[in-house]
């Protein structure tokens, strides 16, 4: 049995009591962490550019641009207000192109959402964070970046960029905000059978692939470590993809 399961199919109190902030969470991986941490007792706040519709109790859905800042702190700003103690940088785009192809729009697009939207986010809620930790309270930051956050491919140059600078950024943050108790998580997801690159769950040829609950599962597990624990990296792949770190 795992940390914080149930033998009855009650809900999980492993965060209970737990707020948690969580952006791209309107689909895909986003919304199946949104799902999972409320199972397990968290209230979650939900951040997304297009937020009809969505009705999940335990969670509140907000609009949200990572790329725009004053949609960034009316979202922090409701965050700090619910007390929340950890941010869920999921919010992602992916351009696949050769390197001769790739435009100024798609670097914008790209970089402005997965890099720009990580500092912007994070940096809007730091010194939350940092007013809990003298508080005497610990706060968490957890990335969701990729498995090609280290490693590259034909076709995969701007994304790939991408996901290093995320990388970058989330190390760099683990660095300082050791001084002020906040733990920071990369996670790293193999092919996720998800909405990704305008494709759609479900196809035949994702069938063996992660599912969002799986990455979900991953988070969880970082969020709910024992206090004197530090989840520094999860790495994860299907085991139908190639073996590569």
């Amino acid at each position: 049995m795992t940390e914080g399961s149930t033998t009855n199919g009650a809900a999980s109190s492993s965060l209970l009591g737990r707020n948690v902030a969580v952006s791209g969470a309107s689909k895909g991986i986003g919304l199946g962490v949104a799902r999972l941490l409320i199972t397990h007792g968290a209230h979650v706040i939900g951040g997304a550019r297009d937020v009809s519709g969505l009705e999940v109790p335990g969670a509140e859905f907000l609009t949200l641009d990572v790329t725009d800042e004053a949609s960034v702190e009316r979202f922090a700003a409701r965050c700090v207000g619910a007390g929340v103690d950890a941010l869920v940088n999921n919010a992602g785009v992916g351009v696949f192109k050769p390197v001769e192809a790739i435009t100024p729009e798609d670097y914008r697009r790209v970089m402005d959402t997965n890099v720009l939207g990580t500092l912007l986010l994070t940096r809007a809620l730091l010194p939350h964070f940092q007013a809990r930790h003298a508080a005497g309270q610990s706060s968490a930051v957890v990335n969701i970046t990729s498995d090609v956050s280290a490693r590259t491919f034909a076709g995969g140059a701007l994304y790939t960029a991408s996901k290093y600078a995320q990388r970058a950024i989330t190390q760099a943050l683990a660095y300082e905000g050791h001084a002020y108790g906040l733990r920071v998580t990369e996670i790293r997801p193999g092919m996720v059978d998800t909405f990704f690159a305008d494709s759609q769950p479900g196809e035949a040829h994702k069938a063996a692939w992660l599912k969002p609950e799986d990455v979900a599962g991953a988070v969880l597990y970082a969020l709910s470590a024992p206090a004197h624990v530090r989840v520094d990296e999860v790495l994860l792949h299907p085991v139908v993809q190639d073996v590569a770190f």
